[in-house]
């Protein structure tokens, strides 16, 4: 006869997939939180330039298909797609930091330009390049 010292401890079924059920609730309240902050984080967006049409004071106003960063605001930077706020100040700081100093006052007269602001860099200037216009070259009085 044997005693219950000698029965070898048996272990819970195994799940089929090798998920327990907390690990399976902790990843669906994982996942159940990430799309809540998404869905909050979509509805409190800002206008975007890629968005043409958009409400302010009830009214619809049609937003500019490109803007120059010699004379655009902050709020009309902030809406160029993978620009954001953080990066519109940073080049409104700069431009205006040199402002006095450019020639007719304009600092950048091409997207390259854009490349001397911190944390811009080649690849960024080119997500954001189809949403920038820059003044034309003068052109010289000779020709």
């Amino acid at each position: 006869m044997t005693t219950p010292a000698q029965i070898p401890p048996t272990l819970p079924p195994r799940e089929p997939w090798g998920w327990t059920r907390k690990q399976r609730i902790g990843l669906g309240v994982l996942c159940t939180a990430l799309l809540v902050i998404l869905t909050i984080t979509y509805v409190r967006r800002p206008a975007r330039l890629d968005d043409h049409a958009v409400l302010v004071h009830n009214e619809v106003v049609l937003l500019p298909q490109r803007v120059n960063p010699n004379t655009a605001t902050l709020q009309e930077l902030s809406r160029i797609p993978h620009l954001g706020e953080a990066l519109a100040a940073r080049i409104i700081t700069y431009r205006d930091a040199r402002k006095a100093t450019a020639k007719d006052g304009i600092v950048f007269r091409q997207a390259a330009d854009l490349d001397n602001v911190p944390e811009i860099g080649k690849k960024l200037i080119a997500q954001f390049e189809p949403f920038l216009e820059f003044p034309e070259p003068a052109t010289q009085a000779g020709n």
